[in-house]
């Protein structure tokens, strides 16, 4: 979107440069009056003495005028202008003129280089470059030049940025990110485009009829409701998904602070409305909204739809608050019940491509900490990618899908107590809850996620161990370790059985985070079980059409008979690898697995299921009620029948009862029901002394 010239009042003569900025071709600002905001910063004096060079004059005969070095679009204001650009001449410094058309080059000496290139350096280059936000570019988006992008960032890296690590072109200029090349880290440049140059392919993907105003989620949200709702996100959502910056809206204490109305007019609408809706489960905390919400629809539907055609829209000029939103977006509730028992829609995995993509366009996944951008950026990035991370690596797992996120290509940093500080360094210090705050144990177990699937899930590891067993223990065991590691570093408040008075004597955050750990210890044993029992042969291929056209025997005939076909075992052979050794520990330690997690489930009360809950954890519970079944139909001998058998019983009573007040065990619920719907024994192949433990299951069932 093209910036009116009544937007960049310095070009005009009544609103001039000042010296300082003049002399170093820079933009001035002095929206906020003198001095102007880069003097300011720097702490020189604003002075107007010296007026502006007269501009040369051009042939008469080209229709156009040149501008001057003073009119050329130099700030992050300017990208939208309509002026053509100037000649390179007019680019350069002051003794341009006096100098080769080519950067100037000197070689230094060569240190610890394998190569004579390593000691090319560059001249004239500014000695500092002052600290500027890439996020915040009012007509223009930022997105990264890969290693092996269009612009090669060892190129880029030559380029004569101005202080501001800015290279101006027209309505296209390079931004290098400062601070790096260092040891280990490579240049890092992004690209800065005006936003009007994407308009018609924002049309192009527009998922609404209309232009979504901020009018219109004022409507939906009056200011002063959407104050109440933002400080319950702080409260509720931000500890276990902290993908806003809370100093961005002056929220600076650990209580239950109100945002001024000026600082929620500053947010994006999509993000403001993604915030909004994210709290909307956590009125009844508020003694003010739940009230209101008692007398009046929720809009949270309506504002998720905001949400999903803004982010369709921007993420094609996309800056930080498009991430934001999408991710608060995949892990919306839903709001039809009959959703909460039917699986995502490949729509889901779809997104969170999207959202990883995205991230990766912002540069999220380079680690920022040295780069010239403000602090609070740099925490927000640091946390986007974590959460951005931890959605990819729980999602591919849950959902069988190779991760999009492969660890060759991020290096960000773990997460530590300066990620979450509210306001400058020097100002605040960490809430009280932030050195405990959930996030960072859920990245951790994250990241023990990504191995487990690397080890056990991925197409070519479940090719090699789904029939070895001594592998599959082995490579268990050390993962299982991991996780009880995991587990002896959280807070002594965190640990069972104190979570449900870990935070001021409410459940909230931990019990999510305890699911998930007790989830991958499911996966664990889930994949060791796999080589403890023999598939049975698969059975032989008839292609019908071709059998018609090339066999003389009528279709009908009884060689077609299946059941009557050699070498197809109706059976499946059970068989343990040690019954007295490590298959029969594997199975009890399964067994007892499976027993924590329905009385971990049943003992959830009230105050746990009002806490956030990621989405996918609906997900997890189904995959409980799997791994409860195969340890039944599975079983190897009539005593672990049995007590598979218990088990099922049990988790099918404890969800019944759960999903009464907690709507996420519903997949989990559908899905043991769907089974025993169609007859177990219809469903699976049972042996013998799993038919036998299961008859008095079917019976009890039919019963009720």
């Amino acid at each position: 979107m093209s910036s009116p010239p009544s937007a960049r009042p310095y070009r005009s003569k009544r609103h001039r440069p000042c010296d300082q900025c003049r002399s170093r071709k820079l933009g001035c600002q002095t929206d906020d009056g003198i001095p102007c905001q880069r003097c300011r910063a720097a702490r020189i004096d604003c002075t107007f003495d010296n007026p502006p060079p007269k501009r040369a004059r051009l042939s008469e005969s080209l229709s156009f005028t040149v501008p001057s070095v003073d009119d050329l679009p130099v700030t992050s204001h300017d990208e939208g202008s309509d002026i053509l650009p100037a000649p390179v001449s007019h680019l350069e410094s002051p003794s341009a003129s006096e100098q080769s058309p080519f950067p100037s080059l000197e070689f230094g000496q060569v240190v610890n280089g394998p190569s004579p290139a390593s000691g090319i350096l560059l001249a004239s280059r500014p000695p500092t470059q002052f600290v500027q936000s890439i996020d915040r570019l009012e007509h223009g988006y930022a997105q990264l030049f890969g290693a092996s992008a269009e612009s090669d960032p060892w190129l880029l890296r030559h380029c004569r940025f101005d202080d501001s690590g800015m290279k101006y072109f027209y309505k296209v200029h390079f931004r290098n990110a400062g601070g790096v090349p260092t040891a280990q880290r490579i240049p890092v440049h992004f690209m800065i485009s005006s936003g009007d140059l994407s308009d018609g392919a924002k049309q192009e993907t527009r998922a609404g009829s209309g232009e979504i105003t901020r009018e219109h989620l004022d409507c939906l949200v009056p200011p002063e409701y959407g104050r109440r709702l933002v400080a319950l996100f702080v409260k509720y959502v931000f500890p276990a998904l902290p993908v806003i910056s809370r100093s961005q809206l002056g929220l600076t204490t650990p209580t239950y602070q109100l945002p001024e109305p000026s600082a929620l007019a500053k947010v994006p609408i999509h993000l403001l409305a993604a915030v909004y809706a994210s709290a909307f489960p956590f009125v009844a905390h508020d003694d003010y909204l739940c009230v209101l919400n008692t007398y009046h629809s929720s809009p949270v539907q309506k504002l998720w739809r905001i949400v999903y055609e803004l982010v369709s829209e921007e993420i094609h000029t996309p800056r930080l608050a498009v991430l934001q939103a999408a991710l608060l977006y995949v892990h919306q509730q839903p709001t039809d019940e009959t959703r909460y028992t039917t699986a995502d829609t490949p729509f889901v995995w779809s997104f969170v491509g999207q959202i990883v993509g995205l991230a990766c366009s912002l540069g999220v996944h380079i680690e920022c900490r040295m780069w010239g951008i403000p602090a609070w950026e740099k925490r927000l990035r640091r946390r986007l990618w974590w959460a951005v991370y931890a959605e990819d690596k729980w999602r591919s797992l849950l959902m069988g899908r190779p991760p999009y996120i492969h660890p060759a290509e991020w290096d960000v940093s773990d997460l530590d107590e300066g990620d979450f500080l509210v306001g400058p360094r020097q100002g605040f210090s960490t809430c009280s809850c932030d050195n405990e705050i959930p996030f960072r144990y859920l990245v951790n177990l994250a990241r023990i996620a990504e191995e487990i699937h690397e080890t056990f899930y991925t197409l070519r590891a479940s090719q090699i161990l789904n029939a070895n067993f001594d592998a599959s223990a082995d490579l268990g065991r050390a993962l299982l370790e991991k996780l009880n590691t995991w587990y002896s570093t959280l807070p002594e408040t965190f640990r069972l059985p104190n979570w449900s008075k870990s935070v001021h004597g409410q459940a909230p955050y931990p019990t999510s985070i305890h699911f998930a750990y007790l989830l991958l210890v499911v996966y664990v044993y889930r994949a060791m079980l796999r080589p403890m029992a023999r598939s049975s042969s698969p059975p032989m291929i008839f292609d019908l059409e071709e059998m018609s056209a090339t066999s003389p025997l009528p279709v009908d005939d009884p060689i077609l008979d299946f059941a009557d076909v050699s070498g197809i075992d109706p059976l499946p052979e059970i068989s343990m690898s040690d019954v007295s050794g490590t298959g029969e520990v594997t199975l009890h330690a399964a067994e007892k697995c499976a027993t924590i997690m329905v009385n971990f489930t049943r003992r959830l009360t009230p105050s746990d299921f009002t806490g956030f809950w990621y989405s996918w954890s609906r997900i997890g519970f189904a995959t409980v009620s799997n791994f409860l079944m195969l340890l039944l139909v599975q079983a190897p001998t009539i005593s672990h029948a049995t007590r598979g058998k218990y088990l099922v019983e049990s988790w099918l009573q404890v969800l019944r009862c759960q999903s009464q007040s907690f709507s996420l065990v519903k997949l989990g619920l559908a899905r043991l029901d769907a089974l025993h719907w169609a007859g177990l024994e219809d469903t699976f192949v049972l042996p013998p002394h799993v038919h036998e433990a299961t008859a008095n299951l079917e019976e009890n069932r039919s019963m009720a």
